[in-house]
């Protein structure tokens, strides 16, 4: 598609049925939480939908709720991050998923997250570890080599980022363009 006039109005026409999707989910979860108000599966999709929102401080007090009863259910932990996370809170994110992987160690995607909140801490050396974890527990993890690979960027390792983009594009043919860009503008810095 070469017409930039009709890109910018899918792109609207596609950020409207998102916001329809997240109330129509917090309209959804409200009925079901009047039949069943402890339902865990129930709340962290309110949870969810309260994210998307960007209502954060509502979505942890749902995932609260579920932890009160549930100390170990897993994606109660994960959501809470995620909302901590977008709240800038990165140290409680981080302590959260901690608390997770104690549970499943094997849980590529915690350490990844962990991962972004480090970078976003300015921690890189410990940042680059959780990357490397959650690729050694997950080889075809394509976002943690992304991820690693917007690091390494940052701290200019131009090469080993683009290695990382590489593997991307090798486990991720959705985003292959995405990564091959990411590529030719390392290519420019250099």
């Amino acid at each position: 598609m070469n017409q930039p006039g009709q890109g910018i109005i899918m792109r609207e026409q596609a950020k409207k049925m998102n916001n329809s999707l997240y109330r129509d989910l917090l309209d959804y979860s409200d009925q079901e939480l009047i039949k069943t108000p402890q339902s865990s599966f129930m709340l962290l999709a309110k949870s969810q939908a309260l994210n998307e929102e960007k209502k954060f401080q509502e979505a942890i007090e749902l995932c609260q709720n579920v932890l009160r009863e549930e100390p170990q259910h897993l994606h109660a932990l994960y959501r809470k991050s995620y909302s901590l996370y977008d709240l800038a809170q990165y140290s409680q994110a981080i302590s959260c998923v901690d608390v997770a992987l104690k549970y499943n160690p094997q849980y590529s995607i915690g350490y990844a997250s962990i991962g972004v909140a480090l970078y976003n801490l300015k921690k890189y050396d410990d940042a680059i570890i959780c990357y490397d974890k959650a690729i050694q527990i997950d080889p075809n993890y394509a976002e943690a080599y992304k991820y690693k690979g917007d690091l390494l960027k940052h701290i200019k390792k131009y090469s080993s980022a683009m290695e990382n983009y590489q593997q991307a594009i090798k486990y991720c043919k959705s985003d292959e363009n995405e990564f091959k860009r990411l590529i030719m503008e390392l290519k420019n810095t250099k």
